[in-house]
């Protein structure tokens, strides 16, 4: 392991969509805890996304300095697929909140439909 900080880009990364999953399983299986209450675990996913990005980024520019040496590139790229996929869930979930409240809004919905 000459290139750590890709192996912990990847690391920070699946931690970030394990969160997402996590969120979604308790919010899912636990009938004391809503959907909406399942919103605040958005800011972790969006945290740990960023930080493996910044990781990933970390990590490759190592690479560069070493003259490819510490190796590490495919690592870090998969942890940059890995914390954009988590981005993007934690994305949609934003979207998903922004038309639940416009429903509540507009329509006078009271709870969630789901």
């Amino acid at each position: 392991m000459r290139n750590p900080v890709a192996f912990l880009a990847l690391l920070v990364a699946l931690l970030a969509l394990g969160a997402v999953a996590g969120t979604g399983y308790v919010a899912q299986t636990r009938f004391e805890v809503s959907w909406l209450e399942a919103a605040y675990g958005i800011p972790v996913v969006v945290v740990l996304g960023l930080l493996g990005f910044v990781l990933a980024n970390r990590a490759r520019m190592r690479h560069q300095r070493t003259l490819g040496r510490s190796g590490g590139t495919a690592i870090a790229g998969l942890a940059r697929v890995v914390a954009g996929l988590a981005l993007l869930c934690a994305a949609a979930a934003v979207v998903a909140l922004i038309v639940f409240f416009v429903l509540v809004q507009t329509d006078g919905l009271t709870e969630a439909p789901w």
